[in-house]
């Protein structure tokens, strides 16, 4: 059997055990920050650009683009979607992915589900298939992707939103093999659009191609049976054969889902850029509050980071507020003179030219340490009369289990991005009904 059949034959197998109420539990959270962020990021220039390109010619349907009073087929929602969910940077990161697995899954299963009118559970069901596919899809391939330049996100991602897809319009063995295998043609993506609107877009052609695939597959369109493991194949031409590692595709899908790995769980952002900076800016938070420093006082800031963080996070002068966002040098110096980072530090030129922020921006360096552990970051403030402080991060908050969000951050985090579209009373509305599952 193809690896696309066994991926397709475990998948499915998966897809019929019960899920626990803890598994439930973390794809409700996942599912509901990640429709906050879409909210807010509907809201966004980039979102409105891509609207006025995609709607004209777009046929109408049942799929929701959410934030707007839009109803389109399912291909261009998802499209829509799965632009605004990642045009933020808001979403949460998964490190056996090394990217982000919600918005890889999510705008393309909603945007199916509002044209089949299903809710509530078939939808968290397919995402926790899809959670699962987009682990084991990392684990295959990454992080040699990732550190190669291919924006895993969308080139891993892409077979999560199909396997969900998948699961959630009930096709078969043979059709979900067919769906894959279409996708090992449709993904794409590259780091170099890091920091602009295309990082989104990329994600949205994602969900659109994975909803497409689906569609194609349930009509008997044809794709090559290996077309992962050919030697003109996916994994080929994305990895070499040396790079990849199918096993955790092809072995059975038994024991605990990987949304309750305590190792490489979920994570949450609670700033709205890379998650690779986060860590370092929980450094220099806490050194600015135990110190009282004033950006004034400061001479130099020194981050390390590890080194698989380091090249996408190292723009000493990134060109505007989105720019910003993979900035490790513009969201320290920010972070330490606000004392927090905020949506509008990544929107406003007012805040990103900031005197105060833009001199010390030019007082940050940023170099790697030699550790294994990838969450781990090392800031040294020096002080203009030669004092230094030191803090080292074992990983930024909500990164292990251990190191949690604290209580309501999330909630408050849903409340502020769906105000951007909405009025406070119908925000706490829609979290109530998300809490029940009704996603309607």
């Amino acid at each position: 059997m193809s690896i696309a059949g066994q991926l397709a034959a475990n998948l499915l197998r998966f897809s019929q055990q019960s899920f626990s109420p803890a598994a439930r539990e973390q794809a409700r959270t996942a599912i509901i920050d990640t429709l906050g962020v879409t909210l807010a990021g509907g809201a966004q220039d980039g979102a409105e650009k891509l609207r006025r390109v995609i709607v004209p010619s777009a046929a109408t349907g049942n799929s929701r683009v959410f934030g707007t009073d839009l109803r389109l087929n399912a291909l261009d929602a998802a499209l829509l979607n799965g632009t605004s969910s990642h045009l933020l940077d808001y979403d949460d990161s998964n490190s056996w992915l090394h990217g982000h697995i919600s918005v890889a899954v999510l705008p393309a299963v909603l945007a199916l589900a509002d044209e089949h009118a299903l809710n509530g559970e078939a939808i968290i069901r397919a995402y926790l298939c899809g959670y699962e596919t987009a682990v084991r899809m990392g684990k295959a391939v990454s992080p040699f992707q990732y550190r190669h330049g291919w924006h895993p996100t969308t080139t891993v991602g892409i077979f999560a939103g199909v396997a969900a897809c998948a699961v959630l319009l009930d096709l078969t063995e043979a059709q979900t093999a067919t769906a894959l295998s279409i996708c090992a043609s449709l993904a794409s993506g590259i780091k170099s659009n890091f920091g602009s609107q295309t990082k989104a877009l990329v994600v949205g052609q994602a969900a659109r191609s994975a909803v497409m695939a689906v569609q194609l597959a349930r009509e008997g369109f044809s794709a090559g049976q290996t077309a992962l493991e050919h030697h003109h194949g996916y994994f080929n031409v994305f990895n070499g054969s040396e790079n990849v590692d199918p096993s955790a595709l092809t072995e059975r899908w038994d024991g605990t889902p990987y949304i309750l790995d305590t190792e490489k769980s979920n994570n949450f952002k609670y700033f709205s850029c890379c998650y690779a900076i986060l860590s370092p800016v929980d450094g220099v938070l806490a050194l600015r509050e135990q110190t009282g420093l004033k950006a004034e006082q400061i001479e130099r800031i020194e981050v390390q980071v590890h080194p698989i963080r380091f090249p996408h996070i190292n723009i000493p002068q990134p060109e505007n507020p989105l720019a910003g966002k993979f900035s490790l040098h513009y969201c320290v110096a920010r972070a330490f003179v606000a004392g927090t980072l905020t949506l509008e530090d990544f929107i406003d030129t007012a805040r990103f030219a900031d005197p105060t922020t833009q001199s010390l921006m030019h007082k940050v360096t940023l170099g790697c340490h030699d550790e294994a552990t990838t969450h781990r970051a090392y800031v040294t403030l020096t002080t203009t009369d030669g004092r230094q402080f030191h803090q080292a991060i074992a990983g930024a908050r909500g990164s292990s289990p251990g190191n949690p969000l604290a209580e309501g951050v999330l909630a408050q985090k849903f409340i502020d991005c769906a105000t951007r579209v909405m009025s406070a009373d119908d925000a706490q509305a829609l979290y109530a009904r998300l809490l029940q599952d009704d996603y309607r």
